[in-house]
């Protein structure tokens, strides 16, 4: 089995389309881009080919005009119709004041995305429209923890301190999707995986960030063995070289044990809490 790949050392064709998609942005916005940045899995050095998504931060000097903002994301949106895997790119432009200040809520020039996609090769999204974005400050967060410049500035000059807080909301906004209702069974592994990482991430006082393998690794050390069982077929489907439609890629292509699923919910609620719980509140 295909083992985890780490940029700069994976596959030619994926640093090919990075470089592509950089290129694009190059030439869209010149001597407006400040520097693109790469964090996620492919850049701690837990990317699976066919499972993981690529992202990318770009920050741009001062506020874009529609126009501008509207042909960079067509451009990027193009260039991503030709990635060479099933997982997408995942990017935001932000300005360079955004980056510095860490503005909570976080604005964005351009968000693109699979469930963009539509949207913006159709011209279908308003660029005058100021949006912001709760997830954002933690993206930068794991950018400014282990994430790596691909183009432009260094991230200690680029990028302000992140609040610890900020990270903490996402994850715990990500942990109550998963613990509510059946959701834990819409996207099994990685809905384990993530419950794995937020139970190391309150174990650990380090204020690092953790990858979903990272987590599940943990996971199978310090978590009842019981519901080991989950876990690894967790990091198996994780980890599999097994190609998979996008229509797959919630479950891998794989059958799973409910049951085993909602023991694993049941068990994180009563000790992370969640929707309906105590602690959650």
């Amino acid at each position: 089995m295909p083992g985890a790949q780490m940029w700069p050392d994976c596959d030619e064709d994926i640093r090919r389309f990075v470089g592509n998609v950089v290129k694009r942005l190059k030439s869209e916005l010149q001597n407006r881009l400040t520097g693109v940045y790469l964090h996620g899995s492919l850049a701690m050095g837990s990317y699976y080919r066919p499972k993981s998504d690529i992202d990318l931060i770009a920050v741009v000097d001062g506020r874009l005009s529609a126009d501008l903002a509207e042909k960079t994301a067509i451009s990027v949106a193009e260039e991503a119709s030709r990635r060479p895997t099933v997982g997408n790119v995942e990017m935001s432009a932000i300005t360079k004041e955004t980056a510095k200040r860490v503005p909570v809520p976080m604005p964005f020039e351009w968000h693109y995305s699979s469930s963009w996609h539509d949207r913006i090769v159709n011209r279908e999204v308003d660029y005058r429209e100021e949006r912001t974005d709760p997830d954002l400050p933690s993206h930068l967060m794991y950018v400014t923890k282990r994430g790596i410049r691909l183009y432009g500035r260094p991230i200690p000059e680029t990028f302000g301190q992140v609040e610890w807080r900020f990270l903490w909301d996402a994850v715990r906004d990500d942990l109550d999707w998963i613990l509510q209702d059946g959701h834990i069974a819409e996207t099994p592994f990685y809905s384990v995986l993530n419950i794995c990482r937020v139970f190391q991430l309150t174990a650990s006082d380090s204020r690092t960030v953790y990858s979903k393998e990272e987590g599940g690794l943990w996971g199978l050390v310090h978590l009842p063995r019981e519901h080991h069982p989950v876990i690894r077929q967790a990091l198996e489907v994780y980890r599999s070289s097994e190609t998979v439609t996008e229509e797959q890629r919630r479950t891998g292509g794989r059958e799973w044990d409910r049951d085993k699923l909602f023991a694993f919910r049941d068990y994180a609620r009563s000790r992370l809490g969640g929707p309906g719980t105590e602690q959650s509140r």
